[in-house]
């Protein structure tokens, strides 16, 4: 179930959003103003938000803002046509920008496709990531583990968090492993990698 964010000063936005979107795939928490909306986000945390581009106060693109800080996929709803609102609203980190009135099954399908959007653009991330000395540890996780290649780099990622290292820097160990082993005459042996990341190790501070 996806938590979603509903920022909106029309009270009926949130009334007809509570009563249309599917309860077993959506549960709304609503605000109808931006200032309480930012703190909602600052605060809490939710897998999407459906943001009024215009409200009292403070602008839904200044509520953008905290969303694309905090990481948070948003759309954007507007009461005008405007080629330039969505322009702004799509620099400011918009997934889609629909025109008021709304359907509960237009916002459905507008979400469905920023979600898509979402993951395709972490997809090529990760690809560009994988690449150089992090590309062949990658390689020689998949082989230690009997794993795909996103679910090595999820390993070493997971590796990195708790010791504060880089990716880079866990990488550049394990291909320097391996090629010692390589270098000593000795069969190619995967388990060395397997040992390395199932090893505990103590954690590292990095310099402030």
């Amino acid at each position: 179930m996806l938590d979603i964010l509903v920022i909106d000063d029309d009270p009926m936005i949130g009334v007809l959003l509570r009563g249309g979107l599917d309860p077993a795939r959506f549960s709304l928490s609503v605000t109808e103003s931006a200032a309480e909306g930012i703190a909602l986000c600052e605060s809490g945390s939710f897998d999407f938000a459906i943001l009024d581009y215009r409200m009292p106060g403070k602008s839904g693109l200044e509520v953008a803002e905290t969303l694309r800080r905090r990481n948070i996929p948003f759309l954007m709803l507007s009461a005008y046509t405007d080629d330039e609102i969505a322009v702004q609203a799509a620099h400011r980190g918009a997934l889609g920008y629909l025109v008021k009135p709304v359907t509960p099954r237009q916002v459905e399908l507008a979400i469905d496709t920023a979600l898509a959007r979402v993951k395709d653009m972490d997809n090529l991330s990760r690809a560009a990531e994988v690449s150089g000395v992090v590309g062949v540890a990658v390689g020689l996780v998949m082989a230690a583990f009997g794993i795909p290649r996103m679910e090595a780099l999820e390993r070493l990622r997971s590796y990195c968090r708790p010791l504060n290292l880089t990716l880079r820097e866990v990488s550049q160990e394990i291909t320097t492993l391996f090629e010692l082993i390589d270098a000593e005459d000795r069969p190619p042996d995967v388990d060395a990698i397997r040992d390395y990341l199932l090893k505990e190790r103590p954690k590292t501070k990095k310099p402030s």
